[in-house]
């Protein structure tokens, strides 16, 4: 499993958990007395928190009552606010706390503010409820004193750019927003770096693409049934592509590509002047694969046993048999993929695919080289389309999460070294600087609703709760994907992998809303499926024998799989970003 890091360091404006309790003057508490201890002294608790204090008034033990602190030089005393008692009265207490704090109560927004504050006995100070005053109003005063109630519950600061940015999670989805700005953008003709960072994002899968392609012109170029005009096609795509070097012979491919991987005669640090671009920056969000770490930087394949591997893979490359028992690992196919990935190239690869894609992508191909292109390309969509691989998508998330840049603030206190990788930090800029209005308050928008997914990710040890939202454009199956990870924190700051849970919402076209909740207890892995189409168990049913292999793999136990109907009266969306501790749904067990 990868590990899910916390969120310290996150935000600037402020951590996912706020601020810890205070005693500030002014502030009013809802407190349980609990002894009693003499000279007007006693223990008391407020939101979890025992202290002491002095008592203005007298007051009996095990009694509850809200209370106004005052701060002197003597210490802490407490104010009884006088009241009713009893939570049919939570409207007259929330009138009396308005007028004790001069307050206007004249507004009923304002009053049923601080009755819900009343009733979920939450800390009440005057600087709140100044802020308040200015957003509980007009058509939006529900929502905006619903998401008051929650800053203070989490007891965050209460300024205007965390409430905007907690606000922000109930505008439109990152896929219309993002949608938008590339339109508005692609009008303006310029803000050509953040729109390449747009246009990545759009294709995820353009990497997985480019090795795809490399690996079927590795493969023709290989068979030796092909007629040489062919092969030579499939030879000058893949020095177009950036595979070999620009004075590579055909005759010496085999050669090309051993001196490639073991002697390192065209690695990229080494690969200048050839006419083929080269990559200038790491990729964006520093998550590189870890199986191409030995290759990445040198294009070199190390150990004692590097010639024999590559010659086993030539070996199979060049066979025109079938594979001895039908296995893949023996097909052309399988060793060219292997070749590719040992090359170790993947970054120049996409920038080169990408080039040649814009100027063979559509029309009528007026060169052998280019309809080979054309041919191999709509094979690379097709094959990725019709049966895409968890490892595929695996890599094509993480470079999804990586471009577009949530923990941007994170990476920088941390000293990464990432200026201009990251979509958040184009649109921080776009935000404050470009000369249309319109598109820096979009920019602006998006940013605030990247940072409400920061404040919901909770950092409080020895449990983490991390929420990732994100947007993944997959063959025009476009849709925003949230997970939320929830686990004991270990030592190194991860997410504990044995005992964790995991929810992972989207919302398709064809299967509408869908959650899946995977609880994780020694590493065995119980799912349920929340979703409300009649065919969910049908079709999951063929996915099981795949989902318990490729979880051995990884040291996991699948133990069972339920599908579930949530309640007709809730959303799901709703239910990922909802309290921890409250059972987060009801349903109908669909057994499998």
């Amino acid at each position: 499993m990868t590990h899910i890091h916390g969120t310290s360091g996150n935000q600037p404006l402020s951590s996912g958990g706020g601020k810890p309790f205070s005693l500030q003057s002014g502030k009013v508490l809802y407190i349980k007395v609990h002894k009693l201890l003499g000279d007007d002294i006693a223990e008391v608790s407020a939101s979890g928190q025992r202290f002491v204090a002095k008592l203005e008034a007298p007051l009996k033990a095990e009694g509850r009552y809200w209370v106004e602190v005052k701060q002197s030089e003597s210490g802490v005393s407490l104010h009884l606010i006088p009241s009713q008692h009893g939570e049919a009265d939570a409207a007259d207490i929330a009138s009396k706390l308005l007028h004790h704090l001069s307050i206007s109560s004249k507004e009923k927004e304002m009053t049923s503010l601080v009755r819900d504050l009343v009733k979920n006995q939450i800390p009440i100070h005057k600087e709140m409820l100044i802020f308040a005053e200015k957003h509980v109003k007009g058509k939006e005063a529900t929502l905006n004193a619903k998401i008051i109630v929650e800053m203070a519950r989490r007891n965050m600061p209460f300024t205007d750019r965390i409430f905007l940015s907690i606000k922000s999670g109930e505008k439109s989805d990152f896929i219309s927003m993002l949608d938008t700005l590339i339109s508005k953008l692609s009008d303006t003709g310029r803000d050509a770096p953040t729109l390449h960072i747009l246009q990545k994002l759009q294709e995820p899968m353009r990497m997985n693409l480019s090795a795809n392609l490399v690996s079927k012109a590795l493969t023709g170029l290989a068979d030796p049934s092909q007629p040489f005009s062919n092969r030579l096609g499939h030879f000058d795509l893949l020095k177009s592509l950036g595979f070999f070097s620009k004075d590579a012979l055909m005759h010496q491919w085999k050669e090309a590509v051993t001196g490639m991987l073991i002697n390192g005669q065209t690695s990229e640090n080494q690969r200048k002047g050839n006419g083929v671009m080269s990559p200038s920056t790491p990729a964006a969000g520093g998550l590189p694969d870890e199986r191409n770490q030995t290759t990445a930087n040198t294009g070199i394949v190390q150990g004692k046993n590097a010639a024999a591997l590559v010659d086993k893979w030539l070996s199979i490359l060049t066979t025109s048999e079938n594979p001895i028992n039908g296995k893949k690992e023996e097909t052309p196919e399988y060793a060219a993929k292997q070749l590719v990935e040992l090359a170790g190239k993947e970054k120049l690869l996409e920038m080169n695919f990408t080039r040649l894609k814009e100027m063979w992508g559509e029309g009528v191909p007026s060169s052998n080289q280019e309809k080979i292109f054309q041919k191999l390309h709509h094979q690379a969509v097709l094959a990725l389309t019709q049966q895409l691989t968890g490892d595929e998508l695996s890599k094509a998330l993480k470079r999804v999460i990586g471009d577009f840049g949530i923990n941007y603030e994170a990476r920088i206190n941390k000293g990464y070294e990432i200026q201009g990788q990251s979509l958040k930090e184009h649109l921080i800029g776009i935000s404050m600087n470009h000369p249309a209005s319109d598109i820096r308050q979009l920019a602006d928008e998006i940013v605030l609703k990247m940072n409400h997914q920061v404040l919901h990710s909770q950092d409080h040890s020895p449990f983490l709760t991390i929420v990732q939202q994100f947007p993944l454009y997959l063959f025009g199956r476009n849709t925003d994907i949230t997970l939320q990870w929830t686990g004991k924190e270990k030592e190194n700051g991860v997410i504990d992998g044995d005992y964790c849970r995991v929810l992972f919402y989207l919302n398709l076209e064809g299967l509408k809303e869908t959650l899946i909740d995977m609880q994780v207890q020694n590493r065995v892995i119980s799912l349920t499926v929340w979703n409300e189409h009649p065919a969910v168990e049908a079709l999951s049913r063929s996915l099981i024998p795949d989902l318990k292999e490729g979880l051995e793999k990884l040291d996991y136990q699948l133990s069972a799989i339920k599908v579930k109907e949530p309640d007709k009266q809730s959303e799901l969306s709703g239910k990922i970003l909802g309290e921890q501790s409250e059972p987060i749904f009801t349903g109908v067990d669909v057994k499998i």
